[in-house]
């Protein structure tokens, strides 16, 4: 704190103290200009006066006429021979030539009078020399002026420096691993932006904290699983059971896994910053019945709706990224629905639609949001025990971000969930694009 307060208190001062003696210097400037425009025409009235007094009396009277006119001028009156002031060849001739000098050192101002070698000469001015100087008073006013912008200061800083300390033990703390840490402040501390700003980058280190742990503990779970079931078998081929059924089983727990990696590499690459989608038009009818007839399930076809107004619509989209998407939906409408699902391809207000409805229990509304997260499942029919490992909705959802576009959910007519993807597109229904 005393470090701050000084430097910012030092600093206050040299500022202050500089624009003072600016402006003070400017002001003189203009001052002593202005008075010695004045000073000049007082000072040639009084040669008049002075000249007029003098030319009626013969020379050697002079000194004594000055002596009796000194108390009735405004200003120190003499007469000294041009000779003693010692004056520089320009200077010199100026005086001859009539001019009124002002000489700085002495703090007088001389005339020649006419036709002789001697001048009139004026001053000292006591004003004139109290202008260039800077008396004791004017150093103790500075000197208290600078004292009392150190109140200020710490009235100001102090407040600033509180908040300060408050905003580096948090940061100690968020350092240490305690994302809980928040620093409220006051609304009208100038620190207050800063300290929300570090406020919610605690709250999203925290919940991205929370989602990686969540994410290891659900990878854990998912890994062990399959793993005991192989140990468990291999005990029993140990024990003498047929090595057939192992097989079998073994090649469907090391599936699971195999896929539960792969989901997890996809979602790991859809996280990138770096990660762009390769967008490309294409035909999109020919499309979806090779994409929906390789997700059939025991011969069940998918219906697929086109919706668009047009026999030959396109796309613009990264098939292989939407081709995921898409066998995401369909393989959770197969795992939770009834056995009806409906592909609905569709145009709206510029946007591409491709609806996914099944006819099975469907997603409560307060679990639709959350279900966008890797590893979330919905209890009860749409959990663990039918299959899955809760990444392919968010998955779904990061292919949908990169396509600038968005995963819906709603319910569906057939009674059970509509899951959509929507995104944008350039390309109309009614263009044939030239490839």
């Amino acid at each position: 704190m005393r470090k701050l307060f000084l430097r910012f208190y030092l600093t206050v001062v040299v500022c202050f103290l500089a624009s003072g003696l600016l402006i003070g210097t400017l002001y003189k400037q203009m001052l002593e200009r202005i008075n010695r425009q004045y000073l000049n025409d007082v000072f040639q009235s009084t040669i008049i006066i002075v000249e007029n007094e003098l030319g009626a009396l013969p020379q050697s009277l002079w000194h004594d006429e000055i002596a009796r006119l000194r108390n009735k001028l405004p200003v120190p009156v003499n007469i000294e021979a041009v000779e003693d002031y010692q004056l520089t060849a320009p200077v010199l001739q100026s005086l001859m030539g009539g001019e009124t000098l002002y000489l700085p050192r002495r703090n007088i101002y001389i005339h020649r009078i006419p036709d002789t070698q001697l001048a009139i000469e004026l001053g000292p001015v006591t004003y004139l020399a109290r202008l260039d100087s800077v008396s004791w008073p004017d150093v103790l006013g500075l000197i208290l002026m600078s004292a009392a912008l150190g109140i200020p200061t710490w009235l100001w800083l102090r407040p600033f420096w509180r908040d300060l300390l408050a905003l580096v033990r948090q940061s100690r703390k968020l350092g240490t691993g305690d994302f809980s840490a928040r620093t409220r402040l006051e609304p009208s501390s100038p620190l207050a932006p800063l300290s929300g700003t570090i406020n919610r980058m605690a709250q999203d280190i925290e919940e991205l904290s929370s989602s990686r742990q969540a994410m290891i503990d659900a990878i854990s779970h998912d890994v062990r699983t399959p793993l005991a079931r192989l140990r468990y078998r291999l005990e029993a081929v140990k024990a003498g059971a047929a090595v057939d059924g192992f097989v079998a089983g073994a090649e469907r727990d090391l599936q699971q896994m195999d896929q539960l990696v792969e989901e997890w590499l996809t979602l790991r690459t859809l996280e990138r910053p770096e990660m762009q989608p390769e967008l490309q038009p294409f035909e999109a009818l020919p499309w979806l019945t090779r994409q929906l007839d390789e997700l059939a399930v025991n011969g069940a076809p998918v219906t697929l709706v086109n919706a668009t107004g047009h026999d030959e619509p396109w796309l613009w989209a990264d098939r292989y990224y939407l081709g995921r998407a898409l066998g995401n939906l369909v393989s959770n409408a197969w795992r939770y629905g009834g056995g009806r699902i409906r592909v609905t391809l569709a145009w709206q207000n510029g946007e591409a639609r491709l609806e996914v409805d099944d006819d099975g229990p469907g997603i409560p509304s307060e679990a639709r949001e959350r279900l966008r997260k890797p590893f979330e499942r919905l209890e009860g029919s749409r959990n663990r025990n039918t299959g899955g490992h809760g990444l392919g909705l968010a998955i779904t959802a990061m292919i949908m971000r990169g396509h600038q576009g968005q995963l819906l959910m709603s319910d569906s007519d057939l009674g059970g969930a509509q899951l959509v993807l929507v995104w944008p597109t350039p390309i109309t229904a009614e263009e044939t694009p030239a490839l």
